[in-house]
């Protein structure tokens, strides 16, 4: 009988040796991440059915990480994280999971022991360009410069030309003192990435600490409170699918309408407006929706719809005088850019509707007021000097007319009328070499235009005065 028994517990020994063998371990399982508080009802209607499908199946990581994909796109971070963390537990292979944790902490303000789990990884997700710029951008952070960039290059050779990784490169060689280098690779990044504010200022500040500050000026005030730029993964391509809160629908709705995309963009503006009537800023993107359409009358009607909602609401007092301006009606643009002005005096963008709103009834003195208050807060307006010109002009007020001329020259050298006029006031006031010189230049840029070809044969008749012939 003891031999039997021992038969037998060597039996179970080998069971339960052989239920531990690699590859049979039994499949981790975790409830659905839920928000601790209330959420927003289009957020609920989007991860309600995900809640679902994940209590019918808690060990599929793919569904969780689909539940935090969709926290982390309403910019709910709490739920985002623990989302993440149990897809990165039921399946630590996919990189995906450990690279929006790392972000969705990060928007949290929650990156104790980043660092280290990133370090980590390292080994298993040395291939995954996104990881390997989170990794070289922890260390940056940290001082440790030589292995973040050993990390972002090797992004970069994962993904060329990745703007991101070239504007993180430029920021820390402009850092390390490698101010050529920071150069450099802001260019590049533009090449792939023309007019992005943040790489603008990559550049402005690379061309600054080489002490060329004229050229990096423009480049500097473009990129003035720009966002740094996020390296785009396969999460982040799904985001656009999973926008539900209000403000997000509203903002993803604006990129649409400036890349052209105006009815897919209205399809969730009326989403948002079913959910919240009278959304204000719903029916302001809708306006712009409608203008960007050239359906004038409807954008009118939007914006006086939200006007409804609030009197006082500056977008759309200002969005008002803007397509009252462009609708060619000048007063009601007045009226409400004056009450823009009032709730904002510090405002330059409302003065100058104003002012532009004043030319259009030709209350020249009124609209050179206008843009003078403009000025004053933003100096380097180059619309704004060439209305202020032609309003000294129709004023007779010459020395002024020239002051924004040169001003409205300076900004953009380009600008044919501007240029025009500001010789032909030169000849006007006498100063014909200054107006000869411009003419010299401008037939080198563009040739025989006939405006500069009129102006050249008013600044000879000018000649011809001055000698007597």
């Amino acid at each position: 009988m003891a031999n039997h028994d021992a038969t037998r517990g060597s039996f179970l020994w080998v069971l339960l040796a052989l239920s531990c063998l690699p590859g049979c371990e039994p499949k981790l399982s975790f409830p659905p991440a839920r928000p601790a508080g209330s959420i927003e009802p289009l957020v609920q209607d989007l991860v309600s059915p995900q809640i679902i499908r994940i209590e019918n199946n808690m060990d599929d990581a793919e569904e969780h990480g689909t539940l935090g994909l969709m926290y982390e796109a309403n910019e709910m971070w709490e739920p985002a994280v623990r989302s993440f963390h149990q897809a990165m537990q039921i399946d630590p292979s996919n990189p995906l999971w450990s690279i929006h944790l790392h972000q969705c902490r990060k928007s949290a303000g929650d990156t104790t022991g980043e660092r280290s789990r990133l370090e980590s990884l390292t080994s298993r997700f040395s291939h995954v360009a996104p990881f390997l710029f989170q990794l070289g951008q922890a260390r940056f952070q940290d001082g440790d410069i030589d292995s973040a960039r050993s990390a972002l290059l090797d992004c970069l050779r994962l993904k060329p030309a990745e703007p991101a990784t070239l504007v993180a490169l430029s920021d820390l060689e402009r850092l390390t003192g490698n101010h050529p280098l920071a150069l450099e690779y802001a260019r590049q990044a533009l090449i792939g990435a023309p007019g992005v504010p943040t790489i603008l200022n990559a550049r402005g500040q690379a061309l600054r600490s080489l002490g060329r500050a004229a050229e990096a000026a423009a480049d500097l005030k473009a990129g003035l409170n720009s966002m740094a730029l996020v390296f785009p993964d396969e999460g982040r391509r799904r985001f656009s699918e999973y926008f539900a809160a209000p403000q997000k629908l509203i903002s993803h709705s604006a990129d649409l309408i400036q890349a052209g995309f105006v009815q897919r963009a209205e399809t969730l503006l009326y989403k948002v407006l079913a959910a919240v009537p009278g959304h204000k800023d719903a029916l302001n993107n809708l306006a712009l929706a409608s203008r960007a359409s050239n359906r004038l009358e409807e954008a009118a009607m939007h914006l006086l719809q939200a006007l409804e909602s609030d009197p006082d609401y500056f977008p759309t007092l200002i969005n008002l005088a803007d397509l009252y301006l462009l609708m060619k009606q000048p007063a009601l643009s007045e009226k409400y850019a004056l009450l823009a002005v009032g709730i904002d005096t510090e405002n330059a963008g409302a003065h100058k509707v104003l002012g532009l709103s004043l030319i259009q009834q030709r209350k020249f003195p009124e609209a050179l007021q206008s843009f003078g208050q403009s000025l004053r807060l933003s100096p380097d307006d180059f619309q704004c000097h060439a209305a202020a010109s032609e309003a000294a002009l129709a004023s007779q007020q010459l020395d002024t007319a020239a002051l924004h001329l040169s001003a409205a020259s300076r900004l953009n050298p380009d600008h044919l009328p501007v240029q025009v006029n500001l010789i032909h006031l030169l000849i006007r006031r006498g100063e014909l070499e200054d107006a000869d010189r411009r003419i010299k230049d401008l037939f080198k840029k563009i040739g025989d235009h006939p405006e500069l070809v009129k102006a050249y044969a008013a600044l000879q008749r000018a000649r011809s005065a001055r000698s007597g012939n």
